[in-house]
């Protein structure tokens, strides 16, 4: 019984992260459809193995007469993960993956294929894809893990999805082998009720974890866009690289994505302003990153000089003060002090060069 209504949570779930995973087109970003198709497959099973087994509706799975229907569904899991890990959409050329397994499914409807080179196959077939997934996931480890907090949120996330697709692979070779008609329904019901717990956990982590769909500079962007401030920063150079600073590029430039983020992070990260004296070494320091790495980002990707970037850090701290009533009960005199301005008037000017408005017309 309690099995059965984790199983249903997990439809409900399913459903959620569904909606979730469409909102961006509303803004022109690509969403993961592989991904898509999994959860809402996911769902659709569950949902019927818990209203069967509640007896509210009498439901059944291709995959109780036929598991061998489960080889279309495979690639899917691949098409996720490279777009997980590689950030690009599934290309018509990745659907070639999706030739071999309907010719054997053909071939087995058919009864071209006797039982035990059908396991064989099957067998095979599921350990290559399993075999590439985990290969893909260890090469991602060990890329990017250690360096940045998004990246072991999306590991997590990761692991979390490779650990229920191992059980489904293993469940089905177990169903493959030993699969007999009357019992099929039987084993697929059981293990929809124990899977049901692996994908509840994942699937919350997912909801609490929304920078996993929506993407850390989609999330981001939604915070500038409240600060009305545009962002200075380009992931492409905005101009040549010198010579001399090659070196450092070919050191920095799969970084320089992380880094940047870093940076945006930092302009929403009003404790750090407001406690700290805004200059390259307090800056460095958050970041983790030596001086020489700040000043290449600020030179080939910032369209701001760095001192421009420090007042619009202070600009981006007092707009948050502003919001938060700070000039109901104090003077603008106060608010430049507080965000690390020598004078009220300068304060002033790159409030209107920023945001086009007087800190009082903003409030």
């Amino acid at each position: 019984m309690i099995l059965d209504l984790i199983s249903l949570f997990v439809s409900f779930l399913c459903l959620a992260v569904m909606l979730m995973i469409i909102q961006p087109l509303r803004f022109n970003k690509k969403i993961n459809i592989p991904f898509f198709i999994i959860i809402l497959f996911v769902g659709i099973q569950r949902f019927q193995s818990s209203m069967t087994n509640l007896n509210l509706a009498d439901l059944k799975s291709p995959f109780e007469t036929f598991p061998f229907y489960s080889l279309i569904f495979i690639p899917l899991f691949l098409f996720f993960f490279k777009e997980s890990i590689q950030e690009r959409s599934t290309s018509v050329k990745d659907l070639i993956h999706l030739i071999l397994p309907f010719v054997l499914v053909i071939i087995r409807k058919l009864g071209l294929l006797s039982d035990l080179f059908g396991k064989i196959v099957f067998f095979l077939y599921t350990l290559s894809y399993w075999m590439v997934i985990l290969l893909m996931i260890i090469k991602y480890y060990k890329k990017i893990l250690s360096k940045y907090s998004f990246s072991k949120i999306n590991f997590r996330w990761l692991i979390l999805v490779f650990s229920n697709v191992s059980l489904i692979l293993f469940f089905l070779n177990y169903l493959v082998i030993y699969w007999k008609l009357n019992q099929s329904d039987i084993s697929l019901d059981n293990f929809y009720k124990g899977s049901s717990v692996l994908w509840a956990v994942a699937l919350l982590y997912l909801v609490l974890n929304p920078v996993i769909i929506f993407g850390k500079d989609y999330l981001l962007h939604q915070l500038i866009l409240k600060s009305k401030l545009s962002s200075p920063w380009s992931y492409k150079p905005l101009k040549k690289v010198y010579t001399k600073d090659l070196i450092l590029l070919k050191k920095l430039n799969e970084s320089i994505p992380e880094l940047i983020f870093g940076l945006k992070l930092l302009e929403q990260d009003f404790d750090f302003l407001i406690q700290n004296k805004i200059n390259a070494k307090n800056l460095s320091n958050k970041l983790k990153i030596p001086n020489t790495h700040l000043k290449f980002i600020f030179k080939y990707h910032c369209k701001l000089s760095f001192h421009e970037y420090l007042n619009l850090l202070k600009i981006a701290l007092s707009i948050e003060l502003i919001t938060q009533g700070y000039l109901n009960e104090r003077t603008v005199d106060s608010l430049s002090n507080i965000c690390h301005f020598e004078s009220r008037i300068t304060f002033y000017k790159n409030f209107k060069k920023f945001t086009g408005l007087s800190p009082t017309e903003f409030s």
